[in-house]
């Protein structure tokens, strides 16, 4: 079996021929092209033996296909251009056809005889159909194929009186075998003259934007090619075309609009290549004519680039349009309504006809000034778009428009609009992947990216990169497909503790929380590399599921919050989905659960600290800040710490030495699995004290109030009096320094480093006080003077109190004897005649004294040397939760967890 075709539209299931013999046996012997499958097969006994060949021609080309079989030697051949394609074995049983059936060409039978439908009609030419009895060698094939012979089948024969015509959609015509033979990609059909005159800046950009260029001949000769073309196509719808002397104007594709003078290619900028075909005194309108026409006798003319003419484009590919913004039901390769891809098909209606591969066609309403796209299985079901023949842009259907829906697209109808675009914008070409609203190309790279690159500056509208689903509800938290519970990364970065107030045990902090999960539900559009060009409008976040977090050792009630102070963008991480010619816009798409969504903002909150005061001033703290998941449990949002852009999880950027406090290492902890129903984590702050300070005010000022007190040992072993008051003095100020620490920490139950100097230094002064009354005591007086007695003096150490003898004193004459042997003891003290014993009366003070300078200095100096050995070590032995790299421990340094 051997017959050549032509395809002019495509069908689900384009049957050449069938063979029945009986409705059961509809598919006796048949050949089809199978759209569905992009192949061709020859089958009989149904489709229990085929043979295959798995290509598709192109429209409007010839190609010959054969199929064989040798049933002795049970073979089968495909063949296609008169070259094997395929080749096997069917079975060892011939099953021969029956004989006494229906042959049809160009449908199929579902039952004897009928049963046709037209999505499964062939579309296009049948030629040189012929059945034989016996299996034809190659070389036989090759020629019939290549047109060297015209073999008739003896079984059926390819001759117009061996058939019967259908009634509709039929008719034959007659040519030449050589012609079958050619190739239909000629030069000319890749020329296409339009109509209708406009100026020249649209058809340059309009021609470039359907795929082609406006026509620009290389040479003199190549003009004259291009120009026999045109007048080829020459039709009555031309007439604005062509001059009252017959010569046909269009605009040539040369111009010097980019430098006066110089005539160039307006895509490329390079000079033409000759020097045209000008009139006589032509180009001569300097700067005010900047194109260039077609006139009389093949002329050139130099024109104002806004005037009206016709055009030649040349579309090396085809004008190749695709329809984007019909639904999926419409388009679906074998049971849709409508094509996706147009290409230019002539006329209809004097306006050009965009054609589909098969199941539509887009033309002209002269009476309604419109253009419609209508199926060609059901004429009911179209669209029609109003032009504006006013405009040259808005005349024609391409580019992105509005089409009012008469029924059959989208489950519109009525006049409902919806928007389409017609465009030879490819997704992917790299260059021309965006269209514009007239129609332009421009890479979707461009898109929204805060530059207007379309000429209509359409690429900077519609620029949302999320548009909530009609059925999302922002109330409900998401859940993944594979029921696995969301997953919420936490970010902490502190920017500065602006207080911290150890009386209160409270600190204030400034921080920026970043939460990231992902949406399944959400589908985002033409996300950009840098992420924060994807943020999102607060309206639109006021509308989606964000997570909530409490704070639950913070003084304030409320937790995380959504204002205009956040901040909500998607990161671009996943590869976007595979282009949907169902929007009309097309659009760089991404996945909801490939790209995350991550929310920022700062917030100045109070938190509580129990501060550990027992080693103050040298204390180290560890202040939390708690966070929890509002309202979900962890069967449906787990809680993470979110490193992967870095860090640990919580940050500190600030500067490192405070007012009072040097801020330590920061990190978080995950206690989600310490918690029964919600997850939660804590961010862990290490404060050390600066102790200089205090080392100023309280340890130096004590020390030098000890030493003013120690040297009261030093004065005059009878200043009593002086002695006791400086030390009195001294305790007092060391007192009043302890009172004001008080007033500088909270009051704790157990002592703090710091009381335990000052409780030293006010109980030292109180053993130096003790000390001088000591000494005191044991300075030697007098028993009945009360006067010191120092034998190394020769009166009295003090001054004798003399009264007057009482006039009733009984005693008066020992009275006197007793006056006057004091003042002789005092006038003669010393001398050898003095009857009274010799007596040192500070010999034993002297000693005390001496052991208490010795015995306080070495108790100061053990105490000093315990006191700052234990506090240095303590200070400098700091809280650690990370390494000198930065990574985490798994078992912090100078820390015990309560």
């Amino acid at each position: 079996m051997c017959f050549r075709i032509q395809i002019m539209y495509e069908r689900p299931r384009m049957y050449v021929f069938t063979y029945a013999v009986s409705d059961e046996d509809a598919n006796e012997l048949f050949a089809e092209f199978h759209l569905g499958r992009k192949a061709f097969r020859g089958c009989k006994k149904g489709t229990k033996f085929c043979g295959w060949n798995r290509a598709m021609p192109d429209f409007y080309q010839w190609i010959h296909m054969c199929l064989t079989y040798d049933a002795m030697k049970d073979q089968y051949k495909v063949y296609a251009d008169g070259e094997k394609v395929e080749s096997g074995s069917w079975s060892d049983s011939p099953f021969l056809i029956e004989a006494n059936g229906i042959a049809i060409l160009g449908q199929d039978q579902d039952n004897f005889g009928g049963g046709f439908d037209r999505r499964q009609s062939f579309s296009g030419y049948i030629t040189q159909f012929n059945i034989w009895d016996f299996s034809l060698e190659d070389y036989a094939i090759e020629n019939i194929a290549q047109c060297r012979s015209d073999n008739w089948g003896n079984l059926m024969a390819s001759k117009l009186e061996n058939f019967e015509l259908g009634p509709n959609y039929m008719e034959t015509t007659t040519m030449p075998l050589f012609e079958l033979c050619e190739s239909s990609e000629s030069e000319e059909n890749k020329y296409f003259m339009f109509n209708d005159v406009w100026s020249y800046g649209f058809y340059k950009s309009w021609c470039y934007n359907m795929g082609g260029s406006i026509a620009l001949p290389d040479s003199e000769e190549h003009f004259h090619t291009q120009m026999d073309i045109a007048e080829s196509k020459i039709e009555e719808i031309h007439e604005k075309c062509v001059h009252s002397s017959g010569s046909l104007i269009y605009w040539v594709g040369y111009t010097d609009s980019y430098e006066e003078g110089v005539w160039m290619n307006p895509y490329t900028k390079e000079p033409m290549p000759f020097d045209g075909n000008w009139e006589p005194g032509n180009p001569n309108g300097g700067a005010a004519e900047n194109c260039a026409r077609t006139y009389i006798d093949r002329k050139w003319q130099d024109k104002d680039c806004s005037e009206r003419n016709c055009a030649l484009c040349f579309f090396p590919d085809g004008m190749n349009l695709t329809m984007r913004g019909l639904c999926q039901s419409e388009t679906n390769l074998m049971e849709g309504f409508f094509d996706t891809v147009y290409f230019v098909n002539g006329f209809l209606n004097g306006k050009p006809e965009w054609r589909g591969l098969g199941k539509s066609h887009i033309y002209f309403l002269p009476p309604k000034l419109q253009w419609k796209i209508e199926s060609l299985y059901d004429p009911k079901k179209y669209a029609t778009f109003a032009a504006d023949d006013t405009r040259s842009y808005t005349f024609y259907p391409t580019g992105r428009t509005s089409w009012k829906i008469n029924s059959g697209i989208c489950r519109l109808s009525g006049g409902e609009e919806r928007r389409l675009s017609l465009t030879n914008c490819v997704l992917d070409d790299g260059r021309t992947d965006f269209t514009c609203r007239d129609g332009t190309c421009i890479p979707i790279n461009n898109l929204c990216d805060l530059t207007a690159d379309c000429p209509d500056k359409t690429d900077e509208k519609d620029c949302e990169q999320l548009i909530l689903p009609k059925d999302y509800r922002g109330e409900k938290f998401p859940i993944q497909n594979s029921g696995t519970p969301i997953g919420l990364f936490v970010n902490i970065s502190i920017l500065a503790f602006p207080e911290i107030d150890t009386l209160q045990s409270t600190y204030l902090v400034d921080f920026v929380l970043s939460m990231r999960w992902i949406d399944p539900r959400l589908q985002y559009k033409n996300l950009k590399d840098v992420y924060f060009l994807n943020s999102l409008a607060l309206d639109v976040m006021q509308n989606m599921w964000i997570p909530e977090m409490s704070l639950p050792n913070a003084l304030q009630a409320e937790g995380t919050q959504v204002d205009k102070e956040s901040t909500l963008f998607i990161v671009k991480i996943g590869k976007r989905m595979p282009d949907d010619l169902s929007i009309a816009r097309e659009a760089k798409v991404y996945r909801g659960e490939e790209c995350p969504l991550v929310i920022k903002k700062e917030y100045f909150i109070n938190f509580a600290c129990d501060f550990n005061l027992a080693m103050y001033p040298f204390d180290s703290n560890v202040c939390n800040m708690d966070f929890e998941v509002s309202g979900v449990n962890k069967d449906y949002v787990e809680l993470f710490i979110d490193t992967v852009y870095g860090g640990a999880g919580a940050e500190y950027g600030g500067a490192k030495d405070l007012l009072e406090y040097t801020v330590g290492d920061v990190t978080v902890d995950n206690l989600s699995n310490e918690t029964e129903q919600f997850g939660q984590l804590s961010a862990k702050i290490v404060f050390q004290r600066k102790w200089i300070y205090h080392l100023i005010t309280i340890f130096l000022q004590s020390v030098l109030l000890l030493a003013v007190a120690y040297l009261t040992f030093y004065f005059r072993l009878s200043n009593f009096q002086d002695r006791i008051m400086i030390s009195i003095t001294c305790m007092l100020i060391i007192s009043t320094i302890q009172s004001s620490i008080d007033k500088m920490v909270p009051k704790t139950s157990y002592f703090k480093l710091v009381d335990v100097f000052l409780l030293y230094s006010f109980n030292i002064v109180i053993v130096i006080m003790a000390i001088h009354t000591y000494m005191d005591m044991c300075i030697h007086r007098d028993e009945v003077s009360g006067m010191i007695v120092d034998k190394e003096r020769s009166r009295p150490t003090s001054v004798t109190k003399v009264e007057p003898m009482s006039e009733t004193d009984g005693s008066e004459t020992n009275s006197r004897v007793s006056s006057a042997k004091s003042i002789v003891s005092s006038m003669f003290a010393g001398s050898d005649d003095d009857i009274e014993e010799n007596t040192d009366a500070y010999a034993r003070a002297r000693k005390i004294n001496y052991y208490g300078q010795i015995g306080l200095l070495a108790s100061f100096f053990l105490f000093m040397i315990v006191y700052w050995s234990f506090a240095l070590n303590h200070y400098f032995n700091e809280i650690k939760f990370v390494d000198a790299n930065g990574e985490k421990l798994e078992h912090p340094l100078n820390w015990i967890p309560k």
